[in-house]
């Protein structure tokens, strides 16, 4: 069925229930009208009935009561009302549609008479057979009336009784008129729900679902009208659509969700990790040196507050790390790092250490550098007890790759006992005490006091007048000649390096060439002083002739020979200066030699590529033996001047230097002996067959016009005879 048919019955339906009910209550409201009307005429009769007997009584007692004259009146209006009434009973009768008839007209024929009897008194002459026939005529009348009035009222009543009836009729009827539309328009409803609205609601709640996303839609039925079952379809076709759609648009957020998801864990997996590179060092995970001040800070700040807590912080530091670093490769010394760190929390956590605490911090703040915080301490002397253990830990050998390495730990200490406010001084106090501690001869534990800190201010105050002394070229050279024993002839010039400090003077080396190369300037420096000689070679060979042939050393430190540009420094100097390469040459002390063994054997090779000579210096200080010379393919080696000292006390030191020079010939090698201080042991270095001697008996370390004066001067005759 389609839809307008729906439509259209339910027009059909409402109009002719309204219709139907419109007419029944006209019918009805006529009905009840009709009775009203008649209920309304004979309440007007009875009420003038009652009128009329009213009026009778009243001149029925003056007919009784009154003289001659007043009869004459009580005629005349009896005569006067006699007439009123009789016109009024027959209109009356007439309006009525006599529904008495009988009793009307027993009440007309004796008013008749009445009205007729009462003229004739009135006109003629009258007897009192007369008045009596007025007043038995009058009296019947009133009979008459009061019998009507009863009737009246008896017909009154029941018309009222049956308006009554007609009016619960009427309502009756009406109501089961409603009732009747009413189930009709609720029957129509229930059609419409069933047919219109519930289908219509129905593909409302599908498509509400739908564009909800609810996978759970119900499947769509017919709906019983051909427009709803078009609709029905279109609606379930696009509710397959939107399902297809929501269906993918789900697994596109369901992808996008787990994307993002991977994302915001990777991204909080970055920021922990930021985190905890921003307090944790990256190398061996321990405390870095900012986490490591919150909580020296921390510490600082309970000590206050808390009368009997104290802490104590240990600095530690690998001695000699930097020959393992340089010697075995920066990689071997992270390995030593990380084992380091494993030990000392190690240590720390276990069961039998002196103090053992939760809150104890281990930090590692840069390079070898290590700071443990023992939180909470019954006694101070813990600090020095947990000191000498962690030594003994770092102290054990180490094994990595194919090294076995052996190292000791030099440790600062301070306590809370000093009272400090901030935890950097508190820091720079255990760094001083620790400083101290290795200057006085490593693996060693010293406790803080306040002589270390002015040793500390001392050496802050050196790096800084140091590193002016590089920006205002304050460093110079002085030169000692190198003398060669068999024509006694200078066969060259060593330059030593000198600091002309602006209010102390000419500086020693041995005053800051440790710090230099502790702190990294002696590389700066070293180049410096390697270009300042060249020149100076330089500027003798363009003005003195017999300096044509003299050679330049100069020393190279550790820290210069593990310099990846070291050669291209040597290069760039020889060529801009124009020196060749012979005549240049540069010393290396044992001890730097074969702690670098691997990095030195390259430098050698590129070095001997540029004619460049390599000198071992202080042979026999170091830890090697005469094998070493078979090691490495050097031009010269340089006995120590403790070998000369000890000459002149024990035959022994001469059977070594005459060892080394007879091993340094059979490699093709020269040898210089330093030191030489007096006219015997120059003997004994020239009967010993040595090649070359340096020594304040000799010539002390000269400026450079001085050393120009002896190049250009007759005491090559004297060095003659000196060594003759």
């Amino acid at each position: 069925m389609r839809l307008r048919n729906h439509v259209s019955l339910l027009h059909i339906v409402a109009i002719s229930g309204a219709a139907g009910l419109a007419l029944s209550v006209v019918f009805l409201m006529a009905y009840v009208s009709s009775s009203t009307g008649e209920v309304v005429q004979v309440t007007q009769f009875h009420q003038r009935l009652g009128m009329i007997l009213t009026e009778g009584g009243d001149l029925r007692k003056m007919l009784d009561d009154g003289d001659e004259s007043a009869t004459d009146t009580t005629l005349v209006l009896l005569n006067a009302a006699a007439t009123r009434w009789y016109i009024d009973l027959i209109k009356l009768q007439d309006e009525t549609d006599p529904m008495w008839p009988a009793a009307t007209d027993r009440a007309i024929a004796p008013l008749r008479s009445l009205i007729t009897r009462g003229h004739r008194a009135v006109t003629a002459e009258r007897s009192i057979r007369d008045l009596q026939e007025i007043r038995s005529e009058f009296d019947i009348l009133i009979t008459r009336l009061t019998q009507l009035e009863r009737v009246t009222e008896k017909a009154s009543a029941d018309h009222k009784r049956t308006l009554s009836s007609r009016k619960r009729t009427a309502i009756i009827v009406i109501g089961i008129f409603c009732i009747i539309y009413l189930a009709a328009v609720e029957h129509t409803r229930f059609l419409t729900t069933r047919r219109l609205i519930r289908p219509v609601e129905e593909l409302a709640d599908v498509a509400i679902q739908a564009m909800a996303g609810d996978e759970r839609t119900p499947h769509l039925k017919q709906c019983g009208t051909d427009e709803l079952n078009h609709l029905s379809t279109m609606l379930a076709s696009f509710v397959d659509t939107l399902k297809e759609r929501v269906k993918e648009r789900t697994e596109q957020l369901e992808r996008q969700k787990e994307s993002l998801e991977r994302e915001v864990a990777v991204r909080r997996n970055a920021e922990e990790q930021l985190r905890h590179a921003a307090f944790h060092d990256r190398l061996t995970g321990l405390c870095n040196r900012d986490l490591l001040l919150d909580r020296l800070d921390q510490c600082i700040q309970r000590s206050r507050r808390v009368k009997d807590y104290r802490f104590a912080v240990l600095f530690l530091d690998i001695d000699r790390f930097k020959e393992v670093n340089d010697s075995l490769g920066h990689s071997v010394g992270d390995q030593l790092l990380v084992n380091v760190a494993e030990r000392l929390v190690g240590c720390l956590r276990s069961t039998d250490t002196l103090v053992r605490s939760e809150s104890n911090t281990v930090a590692r703040i840069g390079g070898d550098e290590f700071v443990i915080l023992l939180d909470g301490i019954s006694h101070y002397d813990d600090a020095t007890n947990v000191a000498e253990r962690l030594q003994e830990t770092v102290a054990a050998p180490v094994v990595l790759g194919e090294h076995e390495i052996f190292i000791t730990a030099s440790i600062g200490i301070t306590t809370s006992e000093h009272e400090y406010d901030k935890p950097d001084k508190l820091l720079s106090d255990a760094d001083a005490a620790m400083y101290h501690a290795k200057t006085s001869g490593k693996a060693r534990h010293e406790l803080f006091n306040e002589s270390m800190h002015e040793k500390a201010m001392a050496r802050l105050e050196l790096g800084n007048d140091l590193r002016r002394a590089v920006e205002n070229d304050e460093f110079t050279a002085l030169y000692q000649p190198v003398v060669n024993l068999e024509d006694g002839r200078i066969a060259g010039f060593e330059a030593l390096i000198r600091w002309e400090h602006p209010r102390r003077g000419l500086v020693s080396p041995l005053e800051f060439l440790e710090h230099t190369e502790e702190t990294g300037l002696i590389v700066t420096i070293g180049r410096k002083m390697l270009e300042h000689a060249c020149r100076q070679l330089c500027a003798w060979r363009d003005e003195v002739e017999s300096a044509a042939d003299l050679s330049m050393s100069v020393n190279i430190s550790q820290r210069q020979v593990i310099d990846p540009t070291i050669v291209e420094t040597v290069e760039s100097v020889l060529e801009s200066t124009g020196i060749p390469g012979r005549q240049l040459h540069l010393e290396i002390t044992e001890s730097v030699i074969m702690a670098n063994a691997e990095t030195f054997t390259n430098v050698l090779d590129r070095l001997r590529k540029l004619n460049v000579q390599v000198h071992m210096d202080d042979f026999g200080t170091g830890y090697s033996s005469l094998s070493c010379l078979h090691r490495f393919p050097l031009d010269v080696v340089k006995i120590d001047r403790e070998f000369m000292s000890s000459m002149d006390l024990s035959s022994d030191y001469r059977s070594v230097v005459q060892t080394v020079v007879m091993l340094a010939h059979n490699l093709d090698m020269k040898v210089i002996v330093e030191g030489v201080e007096s006219q015997q042991q120059l003997e004994q270095l020239k009967l010993l067959q040595c090649d070359y001697a340096q020594g304040f008996y000799l010539s002390k370390p000269l400026e450079a016009s001085a050393a120009r004066v002896l190049i250009d001067s007759p005491a090559d005759e004297w060095l003659k005879t000196l060594v003759a």
